[in-house]
């Protein structure tokens, strides 16, 4: 009896002991994607878009690849799941990036918060974890809760701004396929290299809509806040691998709710915007329904343990 109440202690303590080093790992990455967000929408206005995206790929996929060559013995050979991981990583990031300027950073990171939900979902759907009822319905309360971001029907959601909620809702659906897939590649592959073949996807978009934009000579100032763009991303998509393969979905995807603060932060800030009560109020019910999520899923991982 004292051999398994040890055990179990132990249990409980290793996955509180993951979980806090897991959601350092996120609320870092949270807050190094909400200072891309505003380097990129404060560089996009000066340079053709495209072209931001091509030189920030260049840059952050050299990075990503020199630490994957110097602290990994072994470099995989490319796959079929890696190119699709690359894929959707490259739509998801074009999406993104072109709803940023065409809605404020407020409702679009607001609409980025259902991503864990739809993940809990998804996971349960095609890894087989299991989330409860009580999952399923924050999953449903998070969706009522972009409704109301989207405001779908209303002025909102006609015109530029409607293309950039599309936009936003694409990202969303990618972005959930993408960590799926980062769910189950090969614990041997490096993070930085997952991370840094993704990136290609970025550079072949970016070249591809090169002729349409018509790209110019970045001036000193703006390739150095694209090189910084580049760092951050580098480091928080390293990060969102390891979290990603390192915990369950359950555990670690809430943690992104961290960046929604900094965003709105951010866009208040730097632009003078903040999103109307509706938008406000749907990116309320979208956190506080992951973060129950997650609650549920520690009682569950704790009962487990003790079992």
């Amino acid at each position: 009896n004292t051999t398994n109440t040890t055990n179990t202690t132990n249990t409980i303590n290793v996955t509180m002991v993951d979980s806090l080093s897991l959601s350092n790992h996120l609320h870092s990455f949270q807050l190094l994607l909400q200072s891309i967000d505003t380097l990129v929408k404060l560089t996009a206005g000066a340079l053709p878009l495209s072209e931001v995206i091509f030189l920030r790929a260049i840059a952050a996929m050299t990075l990503l690849m020199g630490v994957a060559w110097l602290t990994s013995p072994v470099i995989p050979r490319p796959t079929r799941i890696l190119a699709l991981r690359a894929l959707l990583e490259g739509v998801t990031s074009f999406a993104y990036l072109y709803a940023l300027q065409l809605i404020p950073i407020g409702e679009l990171v607001g609409l980025q918060q259902t991503v864990p939900l739809a993940i809990l979902a998804g996971a349960a759907l095609m890894l087989g974890e299991r989330i409860g009822w009580r999952g399923w319905l924050a999953a449903f309360v998070g969706l009522a809760g972009a409704l109301l971001i989207i405001k779908p029907g209303s002025s909102d959601a006609s015109g530029i701004a409607g293309v950039g909620l599309m936009l936003a809702v694409l990202a969303v659906v990618t972005a959930v396929a993408r960590d799926l897939v980062t769910r189950v590649l090969p614990q041997a592959w490096p993070p930085a290299f997952v991370a840094g073949t993704s990136q290609i996807a970025m550079i072949v978009g970016g070249l591809m809509a090169a002729p349409l934009d018509g790209w110019s000579r970045p001036p000193p100032m703006l390739l150095v806040q694209i090189l910084v763009a580049a760092l951050f991303l580098a480091v928080a998509n390293r990060w969102l691998v390891t979290a990603m393969r390192s915990g369950r979905i359950a555990v670690v995807s809430p943690f992104r709710y961290a960046g929604l603060l900094a965003a709105l932060a951010s866009g208040w800030l730097v632009w003078g915007h903040l999103p109307d009560l509706l938008a406000l109020a749907g990116c309320a019910i979208i956190t506080l329904s992951g973060l129950f999520s997650l609650w549920q899923s520690r009682r569950r991982t704790e009962a487990r343990a003790a079992a």
